[in-house]
């Protein structure tokens, strides 16, 4: 298994699959675009994308090295403008992002695809975990600041993402100090923002997990 940091992406697809049977916890169009507000986030943290107030902006075109973010990055350049994180987060993303970092993923040994043929004819392709160990370092991180540690920059934005996308709430119970985190966050608030425009509150029943209270201390 790979040890190298996880971008802001990596980090969210993995808490967005239930560890048990890799079963999705948010709706695809949620998750596109809550991996989209990851990449702008990462290209911010890397400095090729600037904040101003609401607005973000490319101020080094030179490419990162990662597939994912140089396709963002290359599509912000071609646009050429000053937008609003959320116009980005529209003119951005791709239906299938997901599935891009569903196979990337596998590709580091921590999810396993399992392909067959609906009918005898189309194909499909699953996913589950195959090495719960990035997931459970992930889990184990946000569940100490949960609990009241002082979180990193880092740690703070991947918090940020995964309560506007609504995959913490099916984690855990946030309580208002994350909330107050989480707060000023921009590409937290961006997939929020996107979330309540789009989706009807997600029911609490049955399929929530409690994945934190058993991670380190």
């Amino acid at each position: 298994m790979a040890t190298e940091q996880l971008t802001f992406a990596e980090e969210l697809m993995l808490l967005a699959h239930r560890e048990t049977d890799g079963k999705q916890l948010i709706p695809n169009n949620v998750l596109n675009i809550s991996l989209t507000a990851a990449e702008l986030a990462e290209l911010a943290a890397s400095g090729k994308v600037e904040v101003r107030g609401a607005d973000l902006a490319v101020v080094d075109r030179r490419p990162v090295g990662d597939a994912e973010l140089d396709a963002v990055l290359a599509r912000m350049v071609k646009v050429g403008k000053t937008l609003p994180a959320g116009r980005w987060l529209i003119m951005i993303n791709p239906v299938r992002k997901h599935r891009n970092y569903l196979r990337r993923l596998a590709e580091r040994g921590a999810f396993k695809a399992d392909r067959s043929r609906m009918l005898g004819l189309i194909p499909v392709e699953r996913y589950g975990y195959d090495d719960p160990t990035l997931v459970r370092a992930v889990k184990d991180r946000i569940g100490k600041v949960i609990r009241g540690q002082k979180p990193d920059a880092r740690t703070v934005t991947l918090l940020a993402l995964a309560h506007g996308s609504g995959v913490l709430g099916r984690l855990a119970n946030p309580g208002k100090r994350v909330e107050q985190l989480v707060q000023d966050d921009w590409a937290g608030q961006a997939v929020k923002a996107y979330v309540d425009k789009t989706t009807t509150k997600p029911d609490d029943s049955g399929d929530s997990v409690t994945i934190l209270a058993a991670g380190g201390s």
